[in-house]
C-alpha cells in the first residue's frame, strides 16, 4: 500500500508513513455490485433501527396513556370510598345521636313514672316516638305504660306503629302481634283477635293467624231441604279439641250458646238456621259457620212395590213396604185408595189370574197420603184344558149337580136335550182365561132355542162358573149350585 501523501510504499502493517508521517486510514477496495449489496444491507439496518425506535416510542405513550386513566379511576375509587365512609360516619353518628336521645326519653319517662306521673311518662315517650320513629324500645314501653294507664285503646295504637312499618324486624313485628293479642284476650275482647287476621297475608301475620285463631268447626249436612227429619253433626277436621258451640235460631253462637255434644235433630216442621263457632283455650273464636235447613214433611215417601208391572205365568205374591210410622192401603178397582174406603196392606197379596189393577198409597197418622203408585199384572197360567175337554168338563159338572140327567144333555121333566156350544176365549179381570160356552135347548123337532145362561170354563184347571155381568157391563164369574 503506497502513502497517499509522498507516494512512498508503506509495510505491511504500519499506521503511519515512514516518511512524511502521514496516518493510514485502512479502507477496502470494493466491487461495485458489493458496494450496492453493502449499502442495501446498511438501509435495511437503519430502517429496522427506526422501526424498533418507532415501536418503543408507541409503547412508551400507550404506558402514559394507561397510567394516566388508572390513576383518574384509582381518584374516582378513592372519592366514592370516601363519600361512602363519610356517609356511614354521619349515619353512625346520627344513630349515636338518636341512641343517646332515645335513652334520654326513656330515661326522663322512667323517672316520670317512677314519680307517680304517668301521663308525663307517657309524654316524654310520645316525643321520643316522634324523633325515633324507628326504636322499637320506645314503642314497646309507651304500650306498657299506656296499659298500665288503663288505656289499652292507645296501647294496641302504639303497637300497631311497628305491624304496619317496614322498618321493623320479623321479630319485632310478631311481638308487637302478640302483645296485641295479649291485650285483647286479657280485656275479653276475643272476637278483635281474629279480626286481627282477617285481611292480611303476610306470613308472620299467617303463622299467627294459625296458633291463636281457630279453625271454623264443619256441618253436615251442608243445610238444605228435606222431606223427613234431619240428623246434622258439627265436629272439627283439624283434629283439634276446641269447644263448639250452636244456635237455630238464627242468632251468633257464643261462649253462653248450646255445647255442642250430640248430633242435632231437626224434625219439626218449618225452616232453620244452624249456627256453629269454635272456641280455643284463648277464648278467642273461630269465623261463625251457618246452613239453612228446611223441614218440609208434606208427603209421606211413596210405598215400594216389589213386584213390577208386567206378564206373569206362575203363582205370585205382590209385596208393598214404606217407612216406619206409615199405612199402606190399595185398591183393585181403579180408585184412589184411601184410609176409608182402601184394604189396608198387612201382608203379600197374591196376584189375581188375569189381568189385574192395583193403586198403592202410604199414610202417616195425620192422615197425609204419599203419591200413588200404581201396577198393572197379568197373570196367564199355561193352557192345560182343551175347548172339547171344556165341554165336556160342563157337562160332567151339570150332571154331577143334578142339573143334567145324562151326558147327552137330558133335562127332567123337558122334551128334548140340551147341547152346549164354545163360542170364544175370555179374560176375566181377576180371575184368568175362560172358555165361554153357551147353553141351548134342541127340542124333539129338532128347533134349537137359546136358555140364556152361558158358562166359563177355565183354560188352565177346567174349573167350571156361571157368567154373569156387573153392572159396567164386564163379565163376572158366578159358582155353581144345585137348583
Amino acid at each position: 500500500m503506497k502513502c497517499p501523501n509522498c507516494g512512498l510504499e508503506i509495510p505491511e502493517g504500519h499506521m503511519y508513513c515512514d516518511s512524511c508521517g502521514t496516518e493510514i486510514n485502512f479502507v477496502p477496495d470494493f466491487e461495485p455490485e458489493v458496494e450496492n449489496e453493502i449499502n442495501a444491507t446498511l438501509s435495511g439496518v437503519a430502517e429496522e433501527l427506526n422501526k424498533e425506535e418507532r415501536l418503543k416510542r408507541e409503547n412508551k405513550e400507550k404506558r402514559i396513556a394507561f397510567l394516566k386513566n388508572l390513576y383518574g379511576r384509582r381518584f374516582i375509587f378513592y372519592a366514592v370510598f370516601a363519600a361512602v365512609l363519610l356517609i356511614a360516619a354521619g349515619i353512625f353518628v346520627y344513630g349515636l345521636l338518636n341512641q343517646g336521645s332515645a335513652a334520654k326519653y326513656m330515661k326522663e319517662a322512667e323517672a316520670a313514672r317512677n314519680a307517680g306521673n304517668l301521663d308525663a311518662a307517657i309524654e316524654y315517650l310520645v316525643k321520643g316516638n316522634a324523633e325515633n320513629p324507628t326504636n322499637s324500645d320506645i314503642i314497646f314501653r309507651l304500650s306498657d305504660y299506656y296499659l298500665e294507664n288503663g288505656e289499652n285503646d292507645k296501647a294496641v295504637e302504639a303497637l300497631q306503629l311497628i305491624i304496619n312499618s317496614a322498618a321493623f324486624t320479623e321479630d319485632k313485628i310478631n311481638n308487637a302481634y302478640e302483645s296485641i293479642i295479649s291485650i285483647y284476650s286479657q280485656s275479653g275482647e276475643s272476637d278483635k283477635i281474629a279480626a286481627l287476621f282477617s285481611e292480611s297475608t303476610d306470613p308472620v301475620v299467617m303463622a299467627l293467624k294459625d296458633k291463636y285463631v281457630p279453625h271454623s268447626p264443619v256441618m253436615a249436612p251442608a243445610g238444605g231441604n228435606f222431606d223427613d227429619s234431619v240428623s246434622v253433626s258439627v265436629f272439627m277436621n283439624d283434629g283439634s279439641s276446641d269447644k263448639i258451640y250452636y244456635t237455630v235460631n238464627g242468632q251468633d253462637p257464643d261462649a253462653e250458646s248450646i255445647a255442642y255434644e250430640n248430633e242435632i235433630i231437626l224434625d219439626i216442621e218449618g225452616e232453620y238456621v244452624v249456627k256453629t263457632v269454635a272456641i280455643n283455650d284463648y277464648g278467642i273464636a273461630s269465623a261463625v259457620i251457618e246452613n239453612k235447613f228446611v223441614i218440609e214433611r208434606g208427603k209421606p215417601k211413596d210405598p215400594d212395590i216389589l213386584e213390577a208391572s208386567g206378564e206373569y205365568n206362575q203363582n205370585t205374591r205382590i209385596v208393598a213396604v214404606c217407612d216406619a210410622g206409615l199405612t199402606i192401603f190399595y185398591t183393585t178397582d181403579g180408585s184412589d185408595p184411601t184410609m176409608e174406603e182402601g184394604i189396608q196392606y198387612v201382608s203379600p197379596i197374591t196376584m189375581p189370574v188375569g189381568t189385574s189393577h192395583f193403586k198403592f198409597a202410604a199414610f202417616d197418622a195425620e192422615g197425609n197420603s204419599s203419591d200413588i203408585v200404581e201396577r198393572d199384572y197379568h197373570l196367564i197360567y199355561t193352557r192345560l184344558v182343551s175347548t172339547e175337554q171344556a165341554v165336556n168338563m160342563l157337562v160332567n159338572t151339570l150332571v154331577r149337580l143334578d142339573i143334567l140327567l145324562d151326558a147327552g144333555g137330558k133335562v127332567r121333566g123337558q122334551e128334548g136335550h140340551n147341547e152346549y156350544i164354545y163360542t170364544s176365549d175370555i179374560e176375566i179381570e181377576g180371575a184368568g182365561e175362560y172358555y165361554m160356552v153357551v147353553e141351548n135347548h134342541v127340542l124333539n123337532d129338532g128347533t134349537t132355542v137359546p136358555t140364556g145362561l152361558i158358562y166359563a170354563v177355565n183354560t188352565h184347571d177346567g174349573t167350571v162358573n156361571r157368567l154373569g155381568y156387573d153392572s159396567s157391563g164386564k163379565y163376572t164369574l158366578i159358582t155353581i149350585s144345585n137348583r
